[in-house]
């Protein structure tokens, strides 16, 4: 064995050859021949192998040993993920219920670090596995490649959700009804001015001007450029949380500075048509007051003149002409005919002014009460009492209150209930309503109010759906099995079956 060990090492050595580390080989033959070397030990040279294989003979398991450990070190290496870049640049676009978590690493238990929201474009720097690298905005990370179109459906959905902008570059330029030169002005903008472009045809292009004002622009005096919506880093999200929950608490107050408002004016508009109504009825009392007192007066007149035509009457009776005391007679009868009727007048007008004067203080009295409930009004705490539902619970209240809402459009990001919200945005915006504060989140309110097991939820309960990825959607149910919710963009704000998904969770406020 040792002779055999002596051969390859002289063999190498006699070829030029070196080693990296030290091998053994056994021969049955100590004078086989390595093929190849034509090598054959000599007599002389046997004593030297000998000698030579003894000094060594303690080395060669030593060094068999550091083989043997190397093996066992490199026998299974780790395999690293196999990067491709063959999709470098290449644009995507989210395809989810509400979003999509990017992560530090390609797996589901790294560290997520932003969001990419449905319809929202990414840059793909790479694939590994069945994930992408992509770049979204300020967001960096992986997402999973099986929510994201690509290729021709990725074309389909950047022509739908492309916003394209028209940049002025004159320093003024007009704005005319139709795509001519000869067309009405209907408007002009200035340089640097960004313009929502909704038609783009030759030399002309159709732009939104606000208000559901639109007029053509010549192309030839902007820029054009299109944008995709992008996602957020955590960091982002949180900002614009905070900032739309800073924006729905302003809106909140501006509306009810409003309507404070608005019921104080209701109240000066009603105190001033009580006063108002006193004031005319003071006037007609005092009207029917001169009227009745120069009615009397008339009538006490006429009284007079009766008086005296009696007694002409009288006084021609002593006179022999027969003729002169008829006529006296007749002139004191018509006489007090004219103060029957004037003094008939005088009666009705003090009537009137008697019910004129009644009227008067009575609309006095109402417009002094109208005065004293608007203090006491305007001293209290005023209360929205835009919805209110005594017939029922307050879960009923909530349900009832969001399926006025239904029809209405899904907006992401959004929080109105009348101009779009996406499905966080709904039930904030609604349970705003009853005085609970939410964040605009799904996954947030997720984390909210009381646990419900699913066997006992009511009407009013939030119930929430899972993306894969966490929570990704968030319903109200409504009883009955159904749910309403702010479904996509497609559907808007409608009312499903509550197993249209599985729900995971569920969450009571009230």
């Amino acid at each position: 064995m040792k002779k055999g060990v002596w051969k390859v090492t002289a063999c190498v050595l006699a070829a030029g050859m070196t080693f990296s580390g030290m091998s053994t080989i056994a021969f049955a033959d100590q004078d086989a021949v390595l093929a190849g070397f034509g090598y054959v030990p000599t007599a002389e040279t046997e004593a030297a192998v000998q000698t030579e294989a003894a000094q060594t003979e303690t080395e060669v398991p030593e060094a068999a040993a550091l083989a043997q450990t190397e093996a066992v070190e490199t026998e299974a290496p780790e395999t690293e993920p196999v990067v491709d870049t063959s999709m470098s640049g290449e644009m995507a676009f989210a395809q989810c219920d509400e979003y999509i978590n990017i992560r530090s690493e390609a797996n589901a238990d790294s560290e997520a670090v932003g969001k990419v929201y449905n319809n929202n474009s990414v840059t793909i720097l790479s694939q590994v596995g069945d994930w992408y690298e992509i770049q979204s905005g300020n967001a960096t990370g992986y997402v999973k490649a099986e929510y994201f179109a690509t290729g021709q459906a990725a074309q389909e959905i950047a022509e739908e959700v492309a916003y394209n902008v028209a940049t002025v570059y004159a320093d003024a330029l007009t704005v005319r009804a139709e795509p001519s030169e000869d067309a009405a002005e209907i408007g002009t903008v200035y340089s640097t001015d960004e313009l929502e472009v909704v038609d783009y045809d030759g030399d002309w292009m159709e732009v939104a001007l606000g208000d559901g004002v639109y007029g053509y622009v010549n192309a030839y005096y902007v820029g054009y450029d299109t944008y995709y919506a992008t996602g957020e880093t955590l960091e982002e999200e949180e900002e614009r949380l905070n900032q739309e929950w800073l924006d729905y608490l302003a809106q909140q107050e501006a509306e009810q500075a409003a309507a404070e408002q608005a019921y104080l004016d209701a109240i000066a508009a009603e105190q001033a048509a009580a006063q108002q109504a006193a004031w005319d009825a003071e006037y007609q009392a005092q009207a029917a007051a001169q009227a009745s007192a120069d009615a009397q007066a008339t009538a006490d007149a006429q009284y007079q003149e009766y008086l005296n035509a009696q007694a002409a009457a009288d006084a021609a009776t002593q006179t022999t002409d027969e003729q002169a005391v008829i006529d006296a007679a007749a002139a004191a009868q018509a006489a007090y005919q004219e103060y029957l009727n004037a003094q008939a007048t005088a009666d009705a007008q003090a009537q009137a002014e008697a019910e004129a004067q009644y009227t008067a203080q009575v609309t006095a009295d109402t417009a002094a009460q109208t005065d004293t409930s608007a203090q006491t009004s305007t001293d209290e705490s005023y209360t929205d009492t835009s919805y209110t539902d005594t017939s029922s619970s307050v879960g009923q209240q909530i349900v009832n209150y969001a399926t006025q809402f239904v029809g209405n459009p899904y907006v992401w990001g959004g929080s109105s209930l009348t101009n779009g919200a996406d499905c966080s945005g709904f039930t904030m915006s609604v349970m705003a309503n009853f005085g609970i504060g939410l964040p605009h989140s799904a996954a947030a309110q997720s984390g909210c109010g009381t646990p419900v097991d699913l066997s006992e939820i009511q009407a009013g309960d939030l119930l929430f759906y899972s993306s894969g990825d966490g929570i990704g959607h968030v319903s109200i149910y409504m009883g009955n099995g159904q749910v309403v919710h702010a479904s996509s963009s497609t559907t808007g704000i409608i009312i499903s079956d509550v197993g249209y998904r599985t729900p995971c969770c569920a969450r009571r406020f009230v």
